[in-house]
């Protein structure tokens, strides 16, 4: 980051309305602090660190066959072995040397942090005069009409700030919007290979426009091609040695959320497509995430009008007998505690072992169990879109309307498999957008328009516009209900 020192109040004016120094503006705002931000970076450092050597130890130290066949006491000991834990084949190697190069630039890039992110603490803590600790008593409307307040600047108003921090998202969602990216499931990998191939080599330095972009040239069609076939061999030379990596660490994040709440196993969420699909236009993510949350009670009570009738009546059935077994046990175990250990219902299967099976496959089972309250389902999804606007209205008033709510609202386990199906398949899917480039790419610069207020933009983004799209419409309305205090002009 450039010095602030010696810039007259033009050029820091200008300084402070670039795309990078709003977008860590709105970065501090979210974490709420410089603290936060430095710790969290390392905390994923560590996390990640601790995740491949793990991987690693359990890959290669642990003698698994020795402990699938225990029978007696056994000393930890003697089932590791810490001596293989250097004794990498190639693809250990290979994997330990992709992690380092990932580490380092992770590092680098929270010691960057460290630096830049100082500027920030400044303007916050010294310029706008806001303590980290008073950020979350404040909205983010009302930091921009106080950095306005400073500086009388025009551009400094929230929906120009708003439409430069969320400027490549808002050509993501119009990809999707607009279906041009045929995507069965989104899973985070290909999201992130078409953010890189497709929007980030639209900007140079991370906010000003690729002129090669506006014209959209061969040589610059040549170049994202080239891009995505390399990015393609890379997804897959190297996913044979992430995936494992990958499978783990995702166990390991949501392994002890079920683990403590084993009814999250067959709960719902909104799909990572349904995600962006339901995101508006100069929406931030905070504002998205609170809607989202939101939305949940409603999507619920939705999902719940439509129970499996065959699946709630042997769930009551295996329930009853369960906790039959489940009550006698833990009485048994009151009036004499040894039997919790010293009992073995089965052959090497004592009776704590069966309380604990017995405790979560009732906790799981309960929650197919979904009591039954009657609504009118086109009411509830009528209030469903009262929360989410752009849910496809069409769709929603159509007779298979609850087919098209499923398929974006699905299970964790069922979103946690296909995630590992379509990961894999991913390097297959990019390539398959390589003979589609100049068309997605024809697309991206036809909806660039030079607007005289904010700037080359996205034209659906443009909400102070009348244009023929519904999206935009949504889009104007929800920046509306998040900044009720900005008149769009």
């Amino acid at each position: 980051m450039e010095s602030l020192v010696n810039l007259s109040v033009e050029e820091l004016q200008s300084y402070y309305l670039r795309k990078p120094f709003l977008k860590k503006l709105y970065h501090y705002y979210i974490h709420q602090g410089y603290y936060n931000i430095i710790s969290e970076q390392l905390v994923y450092i560590i996390n990640n660190s601790f995740v491949l050597f793990y991987t690693l130890f359990l890959m290669k130290c642990v003698e698994w066959e020795k402990i699938f066949k225990i029978d007696s006491p056994t000393e930890f000991s003697t089932i590791v072995n810490m001596k293989n834990m250097f004794k990498l084949n190639l693809n250990n190697v290979v994997l330990v040397i992709i992690y380092f190069f990932y580490l380092m630039t992770k590092i680098g890039y929270l010691i960057s942090s460290i630096y830049n992110y100082k500027y920030i603490k400044h303007f916050y803590n010294n310029i706008l005069e806001i303590s980290d600790l008073e950020l979350i008593n404040y909205k983010w409307e009302k930091i921009i009409n106080k950095f306005y307040s400073l500086y009388k600047n025009e551009d400094i108003n929230v929906y120009y700030i708003n439409n430069k921090i969320t400027i490549q998202d808002n050509y993501f969602i119009s990809l999707i919007d607009k279906d041009i990216i045929d995507i069965r499931h989104l899973c985070p990998l290909m999201e992130w290979n078409i953010i890189y191939c497709f929007i980030n080599p639209i900007f140079i330095n991370d906010y000003k426009y690729n002129r090669n972009f506006i014209y959209l040239n061969e040589i610059f069609v040549k170049k994202v091609q080239g891009k995505i076939l390399a990015i393609s061999i890379l997804n897959f030379i190297l996913m044979p040695l992430l995936m494992p990596f990958m499978c783990l660490r995702n166990l390991f994040k949501y392994g002890e959320k079920f683990y403590n709440n084993p009814s999250l196993i067959s709960s719902k969420h909104w799909t990572h497509y349904a995600k962006w699909k339901f995101r508006n236009y100069n929406e931030l993510y905070h504002e998205y995430h609170e809607k989202i949350q939101r939305s949940y009670e409603i999507a619920n009570v939705y999902n719940n009008q439509f129970p499996i009738k065959l699946i709630s009546t042997i769930s009551e059935l295996f329930i009853f007998i369960l906790s039959s077994f489940f009550i006698i046990l833990i009485f048994v175990s009151i009036i004499n505690e040894n039997v919790l250990t010293n009992l073995y219902i089965i052959s090497n299967k004592n009776t704590l072992w069966f309380i604990g099976l017995f405790a979560t496959l009732i906790a799981i089972l309960k929650k197919t169990l979904k009591e039954q309250i009657y609504y009118n389902s086109d009411d509830k999804l009528a209030e469903l879109k009262g929360i989410i606007n752009c849910i496809d209205e069409k769709k929603t008033k159509d007779k298979n309307h609850k087919q098209y709510f499923f398929n974006m609202y699905q299970y964790h386990t069922y979103t946690f498999i296909k995630d590992i199906y379509y990961t894999l398949i991913t390097p297959f899917e990019l390539f398959k957008l390589y003979y589609k480039t100049y068309d997605i790419l024809k697309f991206l610069s036809e909806i660039t328009i030079d607007d005289p207020k904010i700037g080359h933009t996205n034209i659906y983004s443009t909400i102070n516009k009348n244009i023929d799209d519904i999206k935009n419409e949504y889009s104007r309305q929800t920046f509306h209900n998040n900044n009720p205090e900005y008149l769009l002009k």
